[in-house]
Parts: structure tokens; sequence; C-alpha cells
């Protein structure tokens, strides 16, 4: 309130663990005790253990939530001359980014294959798993082009019953994916992991191998775009990955080395001079209709699966009109708009019909061009440019609209062919070579984090356009490499390889970046696990108290940071010991009444019924959906205080809106848009 009264137009966005109200607002976290509290480490790991993403990745994600929510918040400033303070939580961010635990909890029995838990590299899927070649490891799939895969395996003899399967029906398929998973993981253990990952692209299959920090930093792909740039100063030379994306008319400045803080007036003198352009935005392309930040703001939606439907997810809860383009042959499977994965990621949408292969197809999509603010695809590169819709024609048709493509390797390079999902993605970033307990290489993360990370950073990108829009006076194309994207939330190992010659290896539990001692994950009573992390010496002490063993507090051994660290299977002993009988939720309320960052490892049914937290920030609401009727869904994980982000909407069904947007924005009468419906142009 004291900095509103100053400037009534900032926005403050304020990240805290669990967010600024409600009775766990003071607790304490790291970003293991995140993962736990946010679910994460629920479908992590194996059976056996929990097991966190290596690289802090839940503070990555609350890092991109609170970027998007500043953006956000100045551009609805500049639209309303008002500021205001974002209230965002960590936890209900990394919940947001679980990809299929909520969805199992949500559509309870309307799914054809039970929840899985953690299931060490196995997709919920089924179908993504990694493998033991000959030489090496690779994460398989029968996902895309299966015939091809048939036909491969055939040549090798090792096809087995797979001709019997009919691939074609999802429902008949499903149960025989274990069985085809074996197959599979026989014919690869004969093959070495980088040659039949190379094989398997060029027959446009989304294998990947795993690559350790070394093999992926000489990636040619990365290398051939120049992600890894070198920053000189002082003497030093240090190579860096980046950029995050790459924005065509306002690219990332080249790094700079830390410089001396300048004076308070230089800085005011600079930012006087970058805000001496026009003070409002170009004219969105529809006049705000609510209050939410984004108003105003129309994206046509080309992308599907995760990744792209994910940014433009978070571009409508934040208020923007998201027309989701779809075709029949895109909208089969999980991608079909009855399936609870397509109802997950597509909500607050609304949905018309195109179909591209049609001869009037083309002029259709150039008149929505002109009347919108953003276009996002994540087709493979070069595909949209042979329909004629790309980044070249969009700007022909409206050179105020962003183009973002968000292909899974670039725009470019020798990998811009490549199909990936996100276990692909993964595999080559070195992301799941990472995330393993020491000497494995063949778990990895258990949900699409890559997907989630793309999305937010596709939706920073577009927010980042939005922002540059108003002082280059253009859209520009934005081009998005989700291997990239993982290439960059594990910069930090790429950083010590390459600038120092150190190599990091899987470390469990263990934190990325500072070795405290414990950070880890503690089996309770009932198969419940316990997340704990001890920062400093105090936080250690107020442990051994809350345990019942003050007096290892003062053992010559364990009472500094550097003697923990000696003596860590002796912490971890103690721990589990200790753990093991104890009621996991009453232990976290004791050490987190103490001051010690501890949770739960927190399933679905945890966050939906038992969190005090998550109720009182009322984390769910319902929407009602035209097939599903009334069911739940997670509220954006960020509370406005001047542009409320309710109410929410449901996923639209197929070619829902084709009558009310064609009208709307084309001026097409109902007679019209019906003949287009039976001509097959809007199917």
């Amino acid at each position: 309130p004291d900095l509103h009264l100053l400037n009534p137009r900032l926005v403050q966005v304020s990240l805290t663990p669990f967010g600024r109200q409600g009775p766990h607002a003071n607790w304490q976290t790291s970003d293991l005790v995140a993962s736990a509290l946010g679910g994460m480490l629920s479908v992590n790991g194996t059976p056996d253990a929990p097991l966190n993403t290596w690289g802090r990745q839940s503070f990555n994600i609350g890092g991109f939530y609170a970027a998007l929510c500043g953006l956000a918040g100045v551009y609805a400033a500049r639209q309303t001359g008002q500021g205001q303070h974002i209230d965002l939580s960590l936890q209900q961010s990394v919940i947001s980014c679980t990809e299929h635990m909520l969805m199992f909890w949500f559509f309870q029995n309307l799914l054809p294959i039970p929840f899985g838990g953690r299931q060490g590299s196995v997709h919920w899927s089924g179908a993504f798993e990694v493998a033991a070649c000959a030489s090496g490891h690779a994460m398989i799939t029968p996902a895309l082009n299966t015939m091809v895969l048939l036909d491969w395996m055939e040549a090798d003899g090792m096809v087995g019953d797979l001709r019997e399967i009919d691939f074609s029906d999802i429902v008949k398929f499903l149960p025989k994916i274990p069985h085809v998973m074996q197959l599979l993981r026989a014919w690869v253990a004969t093959k070495d992991a980088h040659e039949l990952f190379l094989t398997a692209q060029e027959r446009h299959l989304p294998f990947g191998e795993v690559q350790t920090i070394a093999k992926a930093s000489h990636s040619p792909q990365l290398r051939s775009r120049g992600f890894f740039r070198s920053v000189d100063g002082n003497g030093t030379h240090v190579q860096i990955p980046g950029p995050l994306f790459r924005p065509l008319k306002t690219p990332t400045p080249t790094p700079q080395p830390p410089t001396a803080a300048g004076s308070i007036s230089t800085i005011l003198q600079r930012w006087t001079h970058q805000d001496s352009g026009p003070n409002q935005p170009q004219t969105a392309k529809t006049a705000p209709t609510d209050h939410k930040p984004l108003a105003g703001v129309r994206v046509l939606d080309f992308s599907w699966v995760l990744a792209g439907p994910y940014a433009t997810r978070v571009l409508a809860d934040l208020g923007a009109d998201v027309i989701k383009v779809q075709t029949e042959q895109r909208s089969q499977g999980a991608n079909s708009n009855g399936n609870p994965y397509f109802v997950m990621w597509n909500r607050g949408k609304r949905s018309i019909n195109l179909d591209m292969k049609h001869p009037r197809a083309l002029d259709i999509f150039r008149r929505l061009v002109e009347r919108a603010d953003v276009v996002v695809e994540n087709f493979s590169a070069g595909v949209l440019d042979r329909w004629g819709i790309g980044y070249e024609a969009a700007h022909t048709w409206n050179d105020q609209v962003t183009y973002l493509s968000m292909a899974g390797a670039g725009q470019d390079g020798p990998w811009r062919d490549f199909v990936t999902f996100a276990p692909t993605i993964h595999a080559l970033c070195g992301l799941t070579y990472l995330t393993n307990p020491p000497g494995r290489k063949d778990i990895g993360t258990g949900v699409a984090l890559t997907d989630h990370l793309s999305g937010l950073a596709g939706a920073l990108a577009v927010l980042e356009a939005l922002e540059a829009r108003q002082r280059i006076g253009t859209g520009q194309h934005i081009d998005l490499s989700q291997l990239e994207v993982g290439a960059y939330v594990v910069g930090p190992a790429f950083m010590d390889f390459l600038s120092n010659g150190r190599e990091a290896h899987p470390q469990g539990n263990q934190d990325a970046f500072v070795n405290f001692v414990p950070n880890d994950v503690y089996a309770c009573l009932n198969n419940e696990w316990l997340a704990i992390t001890v920062h400093n010496d105090e936080e250690w002490r107020r442990l051994c108290d809350t345990i019942g063993s003050p007096e290892l507090a003062i053992s010559g051994r364990l009472t500094t940071v550097a003697g923990r660290r000696q003596n860590r299977t002796v912490v971890d002993k103690k721990l589990r010991a200790w753990a093991a009988g104890q009621n996991a939720q009453h232990a976290m309320q004791q050490l987190q009444t103490a001051g010690v960052p501890a949770g739960k490892v927190q399933t679905a049914q945890d966050l939906a019924e038992s969190d005090e937290q998550l109720a009182a920030r009322q984390w769910l609401t319902e929407v009602e959906h035209p097939l599903f009727n009334s069911h739940q869904i997670d509220r954006f994980p960020a509370l406005f205080s001047h542009t409320p982000l309710e109410p929410y909407g449901p996923a639209p069904f197929f070619g829902e809106h084709n009558f009310e947007i064609y009208a709307e924005l084309l001026g097409m009468s109902e007679t019209e848009v019906a003949a287009a419906i039976g001509d097959g142009l809007f199917a």
C-alpha cells in the first residue's frame, strides 16, 4: 500500500512459498519441500521412493509465473492507468505443472487406465519409457508413425506379434501397452542408443537418447543455433545458456558481465529515456469486455497436445480471448475435445473448425489473422509455411500480429525436423540423466515438465512481444525451441561444465547447487513420505529439538554445516528412524511450527481435501462443461488485487463457437456458416 501511494501504476508481484494470506503463509520452504507440498513428488520417482527433479525446477516454475504476472500486470496498467498487487503462491504454481495428477483426480473413473503414481521413467500413459540399449539409454515410444516402427522391428526380426494389435483403436490398444513396451525394450537392447536415436528421427519417430551434460553441451542443434553464448570481462571467459526464446525484432541483447551498481539518477534517466515512446500500447483487436489483465487481446490458438495449449490456457486465464482453430484430423485421441486431457489444457477458450486442406481455408485464415493480436502454433518447423500460413504470410496480412512458433527443436538447425514430446526433450537436454539416484540413468522426471515450462515460456514471450509492440509499433515472430527451454532450465550444469570443466551427475534428492544436509524425503507411517530441508545451524537445532534429540545439535561432528555434510549418512539414518514412527501430516506441522522447512508428499486427494492453506486460498473452483457437467479446475496460482481472474470458462466442444465467431469476426451469416460446415470448410 505504501508503494502504491507513491506510484499508482506500480505492479508489485509477491512470489511467496504459500501465498501472502492463509494459515501456512509463514511456513518455510525449499525446492524439495515445494515439490512435496505441490504434489510433484507424488508422481516423480519410483514406488520405492519419491525423487525430486534436478535443478530446483519448482523454483523455476515459480520464477516463470512471477515474470508472467509482472508483464500481465503491466499490460493491464497501460490500458487502465491502474497498477496492482499480485499475490503468487509457489505451491499453487507447482501444482499447476503436475500434468496428469489433477486430471486423474478431477475425472476419476472416466479414464481408461488407472492412476499410476510414481512409475520411474514410465509415462502415465505407459507409452513412453527410458530403456537400456546395448550401449547407453534411450527414451522410446510407439507413439506416431507406429507402422514405420513395426517395419523397422520386423526388418530386424523382432516385431513379435505386434502386427496383430490394432493401434488405431485406443480402447483396444491401451491394455496392450505393457506388452508393446516389453517387445520394444527387448529390441532396443540390441541397439546403440545414439544410433537408435538418429535413425529413429530420420524415420520421424520421437525417440531421444539419454544424454549427459557433456554430450548435450556438444549437441549439433544447440551449437548450430548459438545457444551457448560467451561472456568476457575482467579476465574471465564464461559460457552461458540462452536465450529462452528468440524474438525476431527485439532480440535478446548480447550478454554482459556484471557491472558496478549505477547511481539512482543514472537509472532514472535510463528509465525516462526508455519510456519516451507512446504511453499506450497499440490498440487491441477487441475492446476490453471485462476487467481481467489481458482483456481485449485476441489469440488464434493453432496448437495441440500440451506445450502450446498450456501457453494459451495461461493467456486465457489472464483474460485473453483465445480462439482454438481445430481440424478433425488433429482432434483425435488425447486431443479430442471430449478427452479429459484436452479439457485440462483448453479451459476458457472458444473453438472453431477450419480444414486447412480446403481451397477456401487460406482466405478464411487470412481474415482471422487480420483481426488477431497473437497466433500460437507448435507444429514441426516449416509445416505452416508449406500451408501458406506461416509468419511471413501472417505479417503481410497484419503487421501488428505476434506469431509464436513452438517447435520441438526450433525453426532452424540440423534437428529442426525432429519430432519430440516432453520425454524426448528431457532425454536430449540432460534432465533425464541428472534426475536419478547416483549411478542410474533410467528414471527422470515423472511429468511432462518441459511441456509446462515451454508453455509458460511461450506465454511470457507473447507478453514480452505485446510490451515491445508499443515501442516498435509492430508485431514480430518468436522462435521458441522446446529443447532450448529444457537446456535453459538446467543451465547451471552447462555453465559449470563449459566454464569450469565440472560435470554434474545424478545425486538423488541432494540439492543441485548447495549441499544442504538434510535435504531428502523420509518414509513415514501408512506409506506416506516427508520432505525435510535444513539450510543452516539454527534450523538444525530446531529440528533436533523437535524430533526429541537435542543432543544431536551439540554433537561435535554435526553442529556445523560442514560437519553434517561429512556425515550425511549419519543424519539420514537418524531421520529415517524417527520418521518411520511418525504421521507425516503431524510431523510436518511440528517441524513447520518450529521453523524447519518440511512438507508431506501430498497426493491430489491431500491437495483437494486436506490442505488448509489451499482451502483458505480457494484454489479449486467449478465450471460447467457440456459433456462432463460440473467439474473442478484449479485456479490460476496468483490473486490479482485489481483485475481478478473470475470467472473461468470450461473447455469448448469441437466447433462449438463456429456460428458465434465467424459472425463476430468475419460478418458471416448463419446461412453462410452452415453452408461452410456442409461444404467441409468448417470441419
